[in-house]
Parts: C-alpha cells; structure tokens; sequence
C-alpha cells in the first residue's frame, strides 16, 4: 500500500498503469483478423506471458508477446504500459523485461493498433511483494478527520499534469464529516470515478485543505462528487466549485437508502455486481466499500476494473422497494458473486428477498469478524489498511484510498486489536506479500497501542489473542 515515498508511487501506479484506449472491435484472442501485418493476412492477439506473477520487489519479470501481431514496417504498432509510469513502444513482438523498483499490484497492458481496427488490448497482473517480517507499518492522519481526509488524498495523487496520466486523480468525492449514511456508498464511487474521497463540516463552506486539494489534483472542467442533501453538505459548496471551474454532480436522494441507489445506477453506470449493506449502522458498509471495488469489481479486456456498487438495507429488511428490486435485478445469473451481503442485518434481507437463489453471504459474530471474512476474499495482495470501527470517517477516506488500489481495510478497536484481525498481521511475519500496513486516523482514532500490536505481528509474529 502506499505511505512514505515508495508508498506514494506504488500507489498511483495501479490507479493510473493503465493505457489510453477503447475496447477493441474485434473478439479478444480472434483467431484472425484480415490485414495486412502478417504473413497470412491474419492479425491475432494472444494472452500476455507474465513470468513470474509475482516477486519480492525489486523484480525483474519478463512478458512475452508470442502471438500477438506487432510488425511496425507494416504498420501494425503497439505500446506496452507496465502500470508503474513507464511504458515502451514496441516494433515487434520479441519478449520484454522490466524492473519494478516498488511494491505494488501491477496491471501491464498491451494496446496493439491495426489499421482499420479499433486498438486490440490485452493486460494482465504482476504483483511486487514485500518480504516478510519487513512490512513498513505508518499512520496516515491529520489534526482531526477533517484534514486526516487531506493527508490520505495527499499520498495517493499527484498533481495535474496534461502531459502525464499517470498517478492522476480523476474527481473528488465529498461527504459530511459529521454522519454516515449519505457517504457509506461513496467509497465505490470514489475507486470507479478514481479521486479521493474527502470531508468538509455541513455548518459550513468547503474546508478549506479539501478546496486546496481539489484544486490540487483534480482538472479543472472535471465533475466533482457530492453525497447528501444542502443539510448534510451546504449549497455554498457546489457555488465554489462551479466558480472555480469544477462541473458538480450532487446524489441527494430522500433518504439514506435512495441516496445509495442513486450512486449505483448513475454514479456508477449500474454495474453488474453489488454488495450489500445495512444503512442503519457503518461498520458493515465500510468493510462492504473496499470489498465492492476490489474483488467484487468486474474486468472486461482494455477497461479498468468496474467496483460492484454499495446498496443498504434498513437494518434486517430493505426500506423501499427501489433497492430491493434493484438488487434482485442482480440475482439468478450464473456468477453467484453478483449480489453479496456483508453482516448479518443485510444477509437477513437478502437471503429473504434471494428465495434460495444463489448470493454471497458474509457476516461474522461482531463488527471484527466480518471484516476478517471480507479480508478473505481477497487475492494476495501488498497492502493492508486499518481505521476504526467505531467511528465513521477515518475509515471511510482510508476506504477511497484502499479501494481505488482494489487493496483491503481492516477495523479494529481503537484500544486493542480484535482477536479476530489480529492473526491476519501474523502471517505478515512469515510470509512474503504485503509491504505495507497503513493505520488511518490519529492516536485517538486507533491507539499506539494497536500501532505497536500491528508491528510487533508484522515483524516477529508474536500477536497473542486477548492481549
């Protein structure tokens, strides 16, 4: 995950790896294309070779690019992105080696252009691993939630740039600082519209640090991201916005639950997959944001990855019949990951609205065990984020920053690691993968107690329930 200096760049670089470029045309792997670039007339694509898919950073890989047609003399060109900033223009479809410097899940892709063809593009992951026991665990915070926000977004983005794409923020997604509901669907729609996710107080205008920031890494003409009605952030913010050049698109439904569906079917161009949630309480829904992005989102060839969208339930049943519809439009396709519930309130709901068709179901005793479940689902990865689950907002930045890099996020209690996560940082200590661990939110937000109990797993192992 990202902190100090390597934290920053392993960041951008899965948000913004990827190459420029539309979905191909033709079939992905077509058998053969008619054109001019081969001895046969026949263009193909094939998967990328990535060898190994994954290494303790720095590593050196190798991707091979047997049976893709790439013949510059006839104009059959191509550029290989290895998502870390750097890419290659390539004349021929001999292997490539490349060294990554900084740990990070990596996405390559390969943007072939044919004449007369939109670009055919291929991609695929190579993961730089941290070694074990060696786990940089830092803290990530502000004066208070407010600026911690800031600080969150400040290592994640870079500054615009119109001649590099690469580490860019794309929008803003602003919240309330002072309640939950209207932003516990805002992390998805941060990941999908890549920016951070930041808080400003409904008493007042757009903190200020959060303008800075805005102004900072998003272009101007870009569409900012507010969640909740004037009462929950005032109309003076968008009146900013708009004067400082920023497009705003506000999701104000009637209420907490309307506001959710709303971000799912516009925000986020109703995705194929959601993850549900209880609307009433948030530590569901902040373990449920980084899940919806990360291994519930979908992948289509050329395109980023599309986060499953956060919909809540009113406690054990569904308030209205909008989100309830909306979510059974999900269910009885093949792909079972399509609707998951997370916490028992929601897998009530579901389950009874399913009618014995297939879901997901993740719910643990308390808050802790299903953030453990949820941990499960995903892939092996390089970072690990932790905030509180007893209050709201740390966790809800610290989600946008995980989730735009489809990483985890742990709660925990702010004065003693649950027995529940705690394990997770012992297998740290003897197993290579995660580089970093990133505590959002300050002392009072999770203790130096907690800090020294993640270290102390991380480095040695040596976590011990129910200390």
């Amino acid at each position: 995950m990202r902190r100090r200096t390597p934290s920053l760049l392993t960041a951008v670089a899965l948000v913004s790896g990827v190459a420029a470029g539309t979905l191909a045309t033709q079939p992905a792997h077509a058998a053969g294309i008619a054109g001019p670039c081969s001895s046969q007339n026949k263009e193909t694509q094939a998967d990328l070779g990535i060898s190994p898919l994954g290494a303790v950073a720095p590593a050196n890989i190798s991707i091979g690019l047997a049976g893709n047609t790439i013949d510059a003399a006839h104009g059959c060109t191509a550029v290989l992105d290895f998502g870390d900033g750097q890419h290659i223009d390539l004349k021929n479809n001999a292997t490539v080696t490349h060294l990554y410097q900084k740990p990070g899940d990596y996405r390559i892709t390969l943007t072939m252009h044919w004449p007369g063809f939109s670009p055919a593009i291929e991609s695929g992951h190579f993961l730089a691993e941290g070694a074990a026991g060696k786990a940089d665990v830092g803290r990530i915070s502000g004066k208070d939630r407010l600026d911690t926000a800031v600080q969150v977004s400040k290592k994640q983005w870079l500054p615009t740039d119109p001649n590099n794409s690469w580490g860019q923020a794309q929008t803003a997604v602003i919240a309330t600082s002072v309640n939950f509901p209207d932003a516990l669907a805002g992390v998805p729609l941060a990941a999908y519209r890549q920016g951070p996710l930041l808080l400003t107080d409904p008493d007042a205008g757009l903190y200020g640090p959060a303008n800075d920031e805005i102004n900072r890494i998003v272009p101007k003409g870009h569409t900012v991201y507010i969640l909740g009605g004037f009462a929950a952030v005032p109309a003076s913010v968008d009146a900013q916005l708009l004067k400082e050049g920023y497009k705003v698109h506000r999701f104000a439904g009637r209420d907490r639950f309307d506001t959710a569906l709303q971000i799912a079917k516009d925000g986020m161009d109703n995705p194929k997959t959601v993850v549900v949630a209880t609307g009433r309480l948030f530590p569901d829904a902040l373990s449920a944001g980084p899940l919806a992005a990360g291994p519930r989102a979908t992948e289509e060839a050329g395109k980023e990855p599309h986060p499953a969208a956060v919909v809540l339930t009113d406690g054990a049943g569904f308030y209205d019949a909008a989100t309830a519809a909306y979510v059974k439009s999900k269910l009885g396709t093949a792909d079972c990951h399509a609707v998951t519930a997370v916490g028992g309130a929601a897998v009530q709901a579901v389950d009874v609205l399913a009618g014995g068709q297939c879901h997901d179901d993740l719910a643990g005793a308390d808050r802790w065990e299903t953030s453990s479940k949820i941990m499960k689902q995903f892939p092996r990865g390089y970072l690990i984020g932790v905030a509180s689950g007893t209050n709201f907002a740390d966790a809800l930045a610290g989600g946008a920053f995980v989730a735009n890099l489809q990483q985890p996020l742990l709660l925990t209690d702010p004065y003693s690691l649950p027995d529940a996560i705690g394990p997770w940082f012992n297998g740290l200590a003897s197993e290579d993968g995660v580089a970093d661990v990133d505590v959002f939110g300050g002392p009072k937000a999770v203790s130096d107690h907690v800090g020294s109990q993640i270290i102390d797993a991380a480095h040695t192992g040596e976590y011990t329930p129910g200390t």
